[in-house]
């Protein structure tokens, strides 16, 4: 049964029905791989209704809590200790049941009472799980709403984090939590500012939590602080506070706050949800039917030519691919080389560092009085080794988003050259068909997210933590004297080699997440080449293709192709006014939910 108001549905058949007539005009021209997208990705979703709502914030934050409080009932492991460690699709079930969606792709049953062996930090089957999916009788998972449970956006493991990232351009609205105690941290407004593209920041609505822990003067002046920088971020931001913790213990939905969110959410399930899953929708249908309309266009051009002509123009093309090619390796050699300065950058402070802590050590011993050695000797080591490496990460951050910055400008330049060439060998001449990059783009955008975003971010925002719990065993001093001589003197001989031995420990991480990095950096490299060369070789020999088949008419191919571009102009400017409709259908009033972008 459709979750859709009347008019969405219309809405829903009209767009699901100029999605068929793209797939079959790209299945004409031999597109299998798009046509293949429309009929097995976008199609189904729009007909399924699916909507995938989000939880995003920072580890610790009570996302969990808040999931449950949503749920009605304590369904995910929560509390201090157990901080989330896979993705968590919630989904409608009569009866509770859960699964486990496994890395390598199968999965199995599981008992939901066990659950935090599976999906927290310290869960024995943790490492082994890709997603976790839990059915549970809440009313609002109804109507195929799949509620996700996200790790945080700083969270230390790096594959965790990753995931999280890609979930944000694929979701349908994001439930943004923020700490009522530390509301809208520096690190939280940079991931705000720098992490989420544009068409994703229209999907968020922010959640406030922990309001037990305020005081009423608190509360407002925590609600004014939020709106007033989120307004620099975000046009018109929602904006709730509430206490999950208070609504799931004492069920008191309205003294927690909790209520006016769920009735908010359940409106702008009942009556936003369409729009959104409609205008998502209708923008993937006009971004697929306008690299339909480039190839039809290159097409057409190529029966301008002479077979001759053509194939010359097609060389120098496949020449400048080539060439772009042979740049991109380059680009990746310099990935490689300038991650190996950043970590002999790394080796070279590390060094100073331990020698320069090390040789200060048995001064600090002497100053300090034994008892306090004995006590506090322990976390100051542990102190200091964290303050370097939170320093030390800063710097290193700094360097692999710089470099990250350049590469990515100088492979979008790549990207552009090489679609000019296309546009300045094969560009339709009579036509009002131009050649873009918008697609290529768009998917590249949404792949850096991904690729990126979680290296950088996860610098910045204090990894040292994950860091120290590798070198914690080593930083023991085991102080036994009972006079002050022995027990500095003790201590001044391990605590040295304790500081050595730690540093070495920390070494191989800092190695390994730059390593992963420029990895990462590559790829992203690897793949934006593969994608320009595979799509524009693709119409080339299609073009090539069509221009050397015996017997072909020529003006019948041309006028052929001439029409399927006006049909297809038709079926754009069709779902341009559809997608009016939606944003015109229902007015707009001050208090609605936010726009899906545009």
């Amino acid at each position: 049964m459709s979750a859709l108001l009347p008019e969405h549905k219309e809405i829903k058949a009209a767009l699901l029905s100029a999605m068929d007539q793209i797939a079959r005009l790209a299945e004409g021209a031999g597109m299998s791989t798009l046509a293949g997208d429309l009929r097995h990705v976008r199609i189904p979703k729009l007909e399924e209704e699916r909507f995938s709502v989000v939880v995003l914030g920072e580890f610790n934050h009570g996302k969990s809590t808040f999931v449950n409080a949503l749920l009605g009932a304590p369904v995910l492991p929560a509390g201090i200790t157990p901080t989330t460690a896979t993705i968590n699709h919630l989904v409608y079930a009569e009866t509770p049941c859960a699964r486990a969606v496994l890395v390598d792709g199968t999965s199995c049953a599981i008992e939901p009472r066990s659950l935090a062996e599976w999906v927290t930090i310290d869960g024995a089957r943790t490492k082994e799980v890709q997603y976790v999916e839990v059915g549970w009788p809440a009313e609002i998972l109804r109507d195929r709403v799949t509620l996700v449970d996200t790790p945080g956006v700083n969270d230390l493991n790096e594959a965790r984090a990753e995931i999280t990232y890609n979930y944000i351009p694929r979701s349908d609205v994001v439930l943004f939590l923020l700490d009522g105690a530390q509301a809208l941290k520096q690190s939280e407004r940079a991931f705000l500012e720098q992490r989420i593209l544009k068409r994703s920041k229209d999907k968020l609505i922010f959640i406030i939590g922990k309001a037990d822990l305020l005081a009423q003067d608190e509360r407002e002046e925590t609600l004014r602080y939020c709106r007033k920088h989120l307004q620099q971020i975000i046009d018109n931001p929602v904006i709730f506070l509430l206490s999950a913790k208070q609504a799931l213990t004492t069920g008191d939905l309205e003294g927690s706050g909790m209520g006016p969110f769920v009735a908010y959410l359940r409106r702008y399930l009942s009556e936003e949800r369409g729009r959104v899953l409609l205008d998502n929708a209708s923008a993937d249908g006009l971004r697929l039917a306008g690299y339909l309309r480039q190839n039809l266009g290159i097409k057409r051009r190529s029966l301008q030519l002479s077979l001759e002509e053509l194939e010359a123009r097609v060389a120098r093309v496949r020449a400048e691919l080539v060439g772009k090619q042979h740049t991109l390796r380059q680009i990746q050699g310099r990935i490689t080389a300038e991650a190996e300065a950043v970590k002999a950058r790394v080796r070279m402070d590390l060094d100073d560092f331990t020698a320069a802590f090390c040789a200060a050590l048995p001064d600090e011993i002497d100053r300090a009085d034994a008892a306090d050695v004995r006590k506090y000797l322990q976390p100051f080591l542990q102190d200091t080794i964290k303050s370097w490496a939170e320093q030390e990460g800063d710097r290193v951050a700094a360097l692999l988003e710089r470099l990250a910055e350049e590469i990515i400008q100088i492979t979008n330049e790549n990207v552009q050259q090489a679609m000019a060439t296309v546009a300045a060998e094969l560009g339709p001449a009579d036509t009002q068909v131009e050649l873009t990059v918008d697609t290529l783009k768009y998917d590249v955008g949404i792949f850096a997210i991904g690729a990126l975003g979680t290296g950088i971010f996860l610098f910045v925002n204090t990894f040292v933590g994950g860091l120290l719990t590798m070198a914690a065993p080593i930083i023991a001093v085991l102080v036994h004297g009972r006079i002050a001589s022995q027990i500095k003197a003790q201590a001044k001989e391990q605590a040295p080699e304790v500081v050595r031995r730690a540093c070495a420990a920390v070494a191989p991480r800092f190695m390994q997440i730059i390593d992963d990095f420029a990895g990462r950096l590559s790829d992203f490299v690897t793949a934006a080449g593969e994608a320009l060369h595979r799509g524009i070789s693709e119409m080339l020999d299609r073009a090539l293709a069509e221009r050397r088949m015996q017997g072909m008419d020529i003006e019948a191919r041309d006028r052929e192709l001439q029409e399927q571009l006006q049909v297809l102009g038709t079926i754009e400017q069709h779902i341009t006014e559809l997608r009016q409709r939606l944003w015109t259908s229902l007015g707009d009033s001050t208090d609605s939910p936010p726009r899906s972008a545009s």
